[in-house]
């Protein structure tokens, strides 16, 4: 019998993935697609690299994007320094890596302080901000509250391995009743690895208080959300909004802290539609 022929990979397709040394740690990456442009995907708390797998394919049809981990998480190293303060540098010195000279970034809730925090540091590599149920550091009183009522509610709460089958609090409880599948495939993501404990991201994300340099920012920011969050609700966004001029809001109908990986069709036209208005 003959052997198939191995084809020639579509450009989309196209990858690299290895590791980035950076101060002590191995930092992972994954590079998808040969775009013009490029766009990074800055995962949250719950996640790491994989959990974009709704928007890889999407996006690489168009721009060259990357995914990584922050220290701690999925298959990065956590020697040291962790949050949102390192990965700043982590993701420039992944960008000079990759000859990135340029790039618009993403970042959801916890990515999104070291998204805003990278667009604050270096304006002139970023092309546009998105902020996807985060605010990035921006913090009013209201804000600083919520998220202090938050990380009691976590510290307070039952254990991951206590939580019924397909229930996740990242998640919609909308998207548990449609599909426990989907839902437990949240969860099961961010079991792959052995991330820092949630209170301890938490403490760093409320001592990182980008507020004031946000109002310098000058880069066009999409602010998006879930209509549903109870993490970060749409009010809160539209809080954080007001500290960058060049900034619009949306809001994802139907959806919890992850529309992204909720309602993942509606997000990235969403995205996508805002991107194609914000051209380096």
């Amino acid at each position: 019998m003959d052997r198939p022929s191995l084809q020639p990979l579509p450009s989309r397709l196209m990858t690299s993935r290895g590791f980035l040394n950076s101060d002590d740690e191995r930092i992972y990456f994954e590079s998808w697609g040969d775009g013009d442009e490029a766009i990074v995907f800055n995962h949250g708390m719950g996640g790491h690299h994989a959990v974009w797998y709704q928007q890889v394919a999407a996006f690489a049809e168009h721009y060259r994007v990357v995914t990584w981990d922050q220290r701690g998480f999925g298959r990065s190293t956590s020697n040291g320094v962790i949050g949102p303060k390192p990965a700043v540098g982590d993701l420039e010195r992944l960008l000079n890596k990759l000859e990135i000279d340029r790039t618009h970034i993403v970042g959801q809730s916890m990515g999104g302080w070291s998204a805003l925090g990278f667009a604050i540091k270096h304006p002139h590599r970023t092309s546009s901000l998105v902020l996807a149920d985060t605010t990035g550091g921006i913090f009013t009183a209201e804000i600083r509250r919520t998220l202090d009522e938050y990380g009691q509610g976590v510290a307070s709460g039952p254990p991951p391995n206590a939580w019924p089958l397909g229930y996740h609090p990242a998640v919609g409880s909308q998207l548990q009743d449609e599909s426990v599948a989907q839902s437990f495939l949240y969860g099961q993501l961010g079991s792959l690895t052995d991330p820092p404990p949630p209170t301890d991201i938490i403490g760093l994300l409320m001592g990182t208080d980008h507020t004031e340099k946000a109002k310098e920012v000058a880069t066009r920011t999409l602010f998006i959300g879930g209509e549903n969050d109870p993490i970060f609700p749409p009010a809160l966004i539209k809080s954080a909004a007001r500290f960058i001029r060049n900034s619009e809001v949306a809001a994802v109908t139907d959806t919890g802290h992850s529309p992204y990986f909720e309602r993942p069709d509606a997000w990235n036209d969403i995205v996508l539609t805002f991107l194609r208005h914000s051209s380096s």
